[in-house]
């Protein structure tokens, strides 16, 4: 009798986690003047990723008559590595295949609204932003229409700016993805291979250079000694 009702609630069990598995779920990503915002929404029940509504502001301290603020130590600014060319050039031509080959069975269960991206390009060398304009272009007029075909994409928005004059790109997004557990974990296994391969190739290609950080130690001779 204990076998059958604990058989009866593993199947439930399972009938349960299968349903919850075909039920969509919304995630909202948008980035713009360098704040990203990550929103989830997953039938009623809606919270947001990034940044975390749970997190809120420290108490200011020295507010007390006699108190005086205590000084925090300043961390020092870590430096971001930032992609070089060799590593954007990689990217562009192995991921867009990945992403294909990934979504090529479960793409046409997937809602894309809104598909809105401003890209500025802007290198060190101009010569590297006019190539990567080129093959951002290449990539778009290569990989759109196979997604038009294999997903539901509303409210497309996608426009490039060259910039020669500078070296930092930016870009404004707001890209809205509607899709079911069940098929995340699907494209998940099916992508795993190709993304691991990619992500190695990408760090073969990081620089090599490291800035020097030595001081000198002696001091200079005095040349009126």
């Amino acid at each position: 009798m204990f076998w059958k009702i604990l058989l009866i609630l593993l199947i439930l069990l399972l009938a349960a986690l299968f349903v919850l598995l075909l039920i969509p779920v919304s995630l909202r990503v948008s980035y713009e003047d360098g704040e990203l915002r990550v929103r989830l929404r997953y039938a009623s029940w809606s919270i947001g990723l990034f940044p975390s509504e749970k997190k809120k502001l420290e108490p200011e301290s020295g507010n007390k008559a006699g108190e005086t603020p205590k000084e925090k130590k300043q961390k020092e600014p870590r430096q971001k590595s930032k992609p070089n060319f060799e590593q954007l050039s990689y990217s562009l031509d192995v991921l867009p295949g990945v992403l294909i080959r990934a979504l090529r069975r479960t793409a046409r269960r997937i809602r894309v609204a809104p598909l809105k991206l401003h890209l500025l390009i802007a290198l060190s060398d101009p010569a590297d932003t006019a190539v990567l304009y080129g093959k951002l272009h290449g990539v778009l007029n290569a990989t759109l229409p196979l997604l038009h075909r294999a997903v539901r994409i509303d409210d497309q928005d996608i426009q490039l700016f060259p910039d020669f004059t500078q070296d930092r790109m930016d870009c404004i997004a707001d890209i809205g993805v509607k899709i079911r557990p069940f098929d995340i974990l699907v494209i998940a296994i099916l992508a795993a291979g190709g993304v691991i391969k990619w992500y190695m190739g990408y760090k073969k290609r990081a620089d090599k250079t490291v800035p020097a950080r030595k001081q000198q130690t002696t001091a200079p001779a005095d040349p009126a000694a």
